[in-house]
């Protein structure tokens, strides 16, 4: 019966030993998945870079839930237009494809050309991918966006994949009253691209 139990004792500890490797493994191959290194943005004209913009979705997207992956014509639709397609002083300079204001530790943002004593600045990104993951976790954090979320949540429950329904959801992104169209104008130009 000793012999048993002892036996039983070293197949268990085997069996911890097997699990606490594969953990690790599994724990490490997790962490290599979500540092590899993000696609490269490069871009000549509007079609690269909406073709480049869509690798850093999809590298963004695998390491989201579905439920928190925002639709990819939105993203296209915003970084066309905030950048317009990459050629922005503030895509160039900053990396931002979107549009983003900072309004805390100012002396790290950029300035506006035609506002220097604005009381934001527009941010900077490491890289232009780092300002569309910003952006989504902006869109599935603030309160600012809960119209957004619910959209999405609604188009998602009812199998809906319609994106100038989100338009009228970005009243608070921009201050210009005009966003919802110029959204709408947008994806039009990207329809014609062929996105």
């Amino acid at each position: 019966m000793l012999r048993k139990i002892k036996h039983l004792e070293r197949v268990l500890r085997c069996k911890t030993t097997l699990i606490i490797i594969s953990f690790v493994f599994f724990v490490l191959l997790a962490i290599y998945g979500f540092v590899k290194k993000e696609p490269a943005f490069r871009y000549n004209n509007n079609t690269e870079f909406i073709n480049s913009l869509n690798k850093c979705i999809d590298h963004i997207n695998r390491s989201l839930p579905y439920h928190q992956q925002i639709p990819t014509k939105l993203i296209q639709t915003q970084a066309a237009l905030e950048s317009n397609y990459g050629r922005s002083r503030f895509a160039i300079e900053g990396n931002n494809l979107m549009g983003i204001y900072q309004f805390k530790n100012l002396h790290t943002g950029m300035t506006p050309a035609k506002n220097p004593n604005a009381s934001f600045r527009v941010a900077k990104f490491n890289s232009k991918c780092g300002s569309v993951r910003y952006y989504v976790e902006l869109l599935n954090t603030k309160d600012y966006y809960l119209a957004f979320r619910n959209e999405r949540r609604y188009q998602m429950e009812n199998n809906v994949n319609d994106v100038y329904r989100y338009f009228n959801k970005f009243g608070k992104y921009s201050t210009n009253p005009e966003y919802p169209f110029l959204l709408t104008r947008t994806q039009k130009e990207l329809v014609l691209l062929g996105f």
